[in-house]
Protein backbone atom coordinates (compact mmCIF):
# COMPACT_ATOMS: atom_id res chain seq x y z
CA UNK A 1 0.00 0.00 0.00
CA UNK A 2 0.96 3.69 0.00
CA UNK A 3 3.23 5.55 2.35
CA UNK A 4 1.53 8.76 3.49
CA UNK A 5 3.28 11.56 5.38
CA UNK A 6 1.01 13.80 7.47
CA UNK A 7 2.35 17.13 8.74
CA UNK A 8 0.55 19.28 11.33
CA UNK A 9 1.07 22.63 12.97
CA UNK A 10 1.66 22.64 16.74
CA UNK A 11 -1.98 22.60 17.78
CA UNK A 12 -4.10 19.75 19.07
CA UNK A 13 -7.04 21.37 17.29
CA UNK A 14 -5.23 20.70 14.02
CA UNK A 15 -4.02 17.19 14.89
CA UNK A 16 -7.22 15.68 16.27
CA UNK A 17 -9.49 16.51 13.28
CA UNK A 18 -7.11 14.67 10.91
CA UNK A 19 -6.64 11.70 13.26
CA UNK A 20 -9.78 9.79 12.07
CA UNK A 21 -8.55 10.18 8.49
CA UNK A 22 -5.16 8.72 9.46
CA UNK A 23 -6.90 5.94 11.39
CA UNK A 24 -8.95 4.97 8.33
CA UNK A 25 -5.98 5.10 5.97
CA UNK A 26 -4.00 2.96 8.42
CA UNK A 27 -6.93 0.52 8.75
CA UNK A 28 -6.91 0.15 4.95
CA UNK A 29 -3.25 -0.85 5.03
CA UNK A 30 -1.42 2.40 4.31
CA UNK A 31 1.74 3.29 6.22
CA UNK A 32 1.29 6.59 8.04
CA UNK A 33 4.18 8.81 9.09
CA UNK A 34 3.18 11.78 11.19
CA UNK A 35 5.08 14.91 12.20
CA UNK A 36 3.24 16.76 14.97
CA UNK A 37 3.45 18.25 18.47
CA UNK A 38 6.06 16.50 20.58
CA UNK A 39 3.59 16.02 23.45
CA UNK A 40 1.23 14.01 21.21
CA UNK A 41 3.81 11.66 19.67
CA UNK A 42 3.43 8.81 22.23
CA UNK A 43 -0.36 8.71 21.81
CA UNK A 44 -0.06 8.76 18.00
CA UNK A 45 2.50 5.92 18.10
CA UNK A 46 0.00 3.88 20.14
CA UNK A 47 -2.40 4.26 17.21
CA UNK A 48 0.18 2.62 14.95
CA UNK A 49 1.62 5.68 13.24
CA UNK A 50 5.31 6.34 12.66
CA UNK A 51 5.04 9.56 14.68
CA UNK A 52 7.85 12.00 15.39
CA UNK A 53 7.88 15.56 16.72
CA UNK A 54 8.02 18.60 14.49
CA UNK A 55 11.04 20.87 14.87
CA UNK A 56 10.81 22.24 18.45
CA UNK A 57 11.52 25.76 17.17
CA UNK A 58 8.09 25.67 15.51
CA UNK A 59 6.38 24.87 18.82
CA UNK A 60 8.25 27.74 20.50
CA UNK A 61 6.59 30.31 18.20
CA UNK A 62 3.34 31.01 19.99
CA UNK A 63 0.36 32.58 18.30
CA UNK A 64 -0.56 35.59 20.40
CA UNK A 65 -3.47 36.95 18.39
CA UNK A 66 -5.52 37.16 21.58
CA UNK A 67 -3.29 40.07 22.62
CA UNK A 68 -4.39 42.13 19.62
CA UNK A 69 -6.19 45.34 20.51
CA UNK A 70 -8.30 45.24 17.33
CA UNK A 71 -9.37 42.45 14.97
CA UNK A 72 -6.81 43.66 12.43
CA UNK A 73 -4.03 43.66 15.04
CA UNK A 74 -5.00 40.13 16.08
CA UNK A 75 -4.87 39.01 12.44
CA UNK A 76 -1.44 40.61 11.93
CA UNK A 77 -0.11 38.84 15.02
CA UNK A 78 -1.32 35.46 13.75
CA UNK A 79 0.15 36.08 10.29
CA UNK A 80 3.52 36.99 11.82
CA UNK A 81 3.58 33.71 13.71
CA UNK A 82 2.71 31.71 10.58
CA UNK A 83 5.49 33.50 8.67
CA UNK A 84 8.02 32.81 11.42
CA UNK A 85 7.00 29.15 11.60
CA UNK A 86 7.21 28.80 7.81
CA UNK A 87 11.00 29.22 7.91
CA UNK A 88 11.23 26.10 10.05
CA UNK A 89 8.33 23.95 8.87
CA UNK A 90 9.56 24.10 5.27
CA UNK A 91 12.92 22.58 6.20
CA UNK A 92 11.25 20.20 8.66
CA UNK A 93 8.90 18.75 6.03
CA UNK A 94 11.72 18.46 3.50
CA UNK A 95 13.71 16.42 6.03
CA UNK A 96 10.68 14.23 6.81
CA UNK A 97 10.18 13.56 3.08
CA UNK A 98 13.81 12.48 2.75
CA UNK A 99 13.52 10.21 5.82
CA UNK A 100 10.16 8.58 5.03
CA UNK A 101 10.12 8.62 1.21
CA UNK A 102 6.30 9.00 1.02
CA UNK A 103 3.97 8.32 -1.88
CA UNK A 104 1.68 11.20 -0.83
CA UNK A 105 1.56 14.11 1.60
CA UNK A 106 -1.24 15.51 3.77
CA UNK A 107 -0.35 19.00 5.05
CA UNK A 108 -2.03 21.27 7.61
CA UNK A 109 -3.34 24.44 5.95
CA UNK A 110 -1.50 26.64 8.48
CA UNK A 111 1.93 25.09 7.83
CA UNK A 112 2.77 27.66 5.16
CA UNK A 113 6.38 26.67 4.60
CA UNK A 114 5.43 22.98 4.46
CA UNK A 115 2.75 23.76 1.86
CA UNK A 116 5.36 25.36 -0.41
CA UNK A 117 7.63 22.33 -0.02
CA UNK A 118 4.70 20.01 -0.82
CA UNK A 119 4.00 21.96 -4.01
CA UNK A 120 7.64 21.88 -5.09
CA UNK A 121 8.01 18.19 -4.16
CA UNK A 122 6.06 17.18 -7.25
CA UNK A 123 4.22 14.17 -5.85
CA UNK A 124 0.54 13.99 -4.88
CA UNK A 125 -0.43 16.05 -1.87
CA UNK A 126 -3.44 17.59 -0.20
CA UNK A 127 -4.08 19.95 2.67
CA UNK A 128 -6.84 20.10 5.24
CA UNK A 129 -8.44 22.93 7.15
CA UNK A 130 -9.75 22.05 10.62
CA UNK A 131 -12.11 25.02 10.82
CA UNK A 132 -14.82 26.50 8.60
CA UNK A 133 -13.44 28.25 5.55
CA UNK A 134 -14.43 31.89 5.03
CA UNK A 135 -16.48 31.16 1.93
CA UNK A 136 -18.48 34.16 0.60
CA UNK A 137 -22.24 33.90 0.96
CA UNK A 138 -25.27 36.11 0.23
CA UNK A 139 -26.45 35.33 3.74
CA UNK A 140 -23.36 36.34 5.71
CA UNK A 141 -21.32 39.51 6.04
CA UNK A 142 -17.82 39.55 4.55
CA UNK A 143 -15.21 37.65 6.52
CA UNK A 144 -12.97 39.89 8.56
CA UNK A 145 -14.35 43.40 8.96
CA UNK A 146 -16.90 42.43 11.65
CA UNK A 147 -19.88 43.88 9.81
CA UNK A 148 -23.41 43.23 11.02
CA UNK A 149 -25.62 41.37 8.53
CA UNK A 150 -28.70 43.31 7.49
CA UNK A 151 -31.87 41.47 6.43
CA UNK A 152 -33.18 44.45 4.42
CA UNK A 153 -32.61 44.49 0.65
CA UNK A 154 -30.38 47.58 0.88
CA UNK A 155 -28.35 45.92 3.64
CA UNK A 156 -27.78 42.79 1.57
CA UNK A 157 -26.50 44.96 -1.30
CA UNK A 158 -24.13 46.77 1.07
CA UNK A 159 -22.89 43.47 2.47
CA UNK A 160 -22.13 42.14 -1.02
CA UNK A 161 -20.29 45.31 -2.05
CA UNK A 162 -18.25 45.34 1.20
CA UNK A 163 -17.36 41.71 0.59
CA UNK A 164 -16.06 42.42 -2.90
CA UNK A 165 -14.05 45.44 -1.79
CA UNK A 166 -12.65 43.67 1.31
CA UNK A 167 -11.63 40.60 -0.67
CA UNK A 168 -10.08 42.70 -3.42
CA UNK A 169 -8.10 44.74 -0.87
CA UNK A 170 -6.80 41.65 0.93
CA UNK A 171 -5.88 39.97 -2.36
CA UNK A 172 -4.03 43.09 -3.49
CA UNK A 173 -2.05 43.22 -0.23
CA UNK A 174 -1.14 39.55 -0.51
CA UNK A 175 -0.08 39.79 -4.16
CA UNK A 176 2.13 42.78 -3.36
CA UNK A 177 3.70 40.72 -0.57
CA UNK A 178 3.02 43.31 2.11
CA UNK A 179 2.49 40.91 5.02
CA UNK A 180 5.39 41.70 7.36
CA UNK A 181 7.10 39.01 9.38
CA UNK A 182 8.48 39.57 12.85
CA UNK A 183 12.00 39.48 11.43
CA UNK A 184 10.99 42.61 9.42
CA UNK A 185 11.41 40.76 6.15
CA UNK A 186 8.58 40.33 3.72
CA UNK A 187 6.65 37.05 3.53
CA UNK A 188 6.57 35.81 -0.02
CA UNK A 189 4.40 33.04 -1.42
Amino acid sequence: MSRILVYTTPARGHLFPVTPIMDELHRRGHDIALRTLGSQVPMMRERGFDAAPIDPRIEEIAINDYLGRTPLDAQKRAMRAFCERARFDAVDLKTAIEEFNPDALLIDINAWGALTVAEKWGGPWASWCPYPLPVPSRDAPPFGPACVQSRARSGRCATRSRGRSSSAHLSELWLRGSTRCASNSICRR
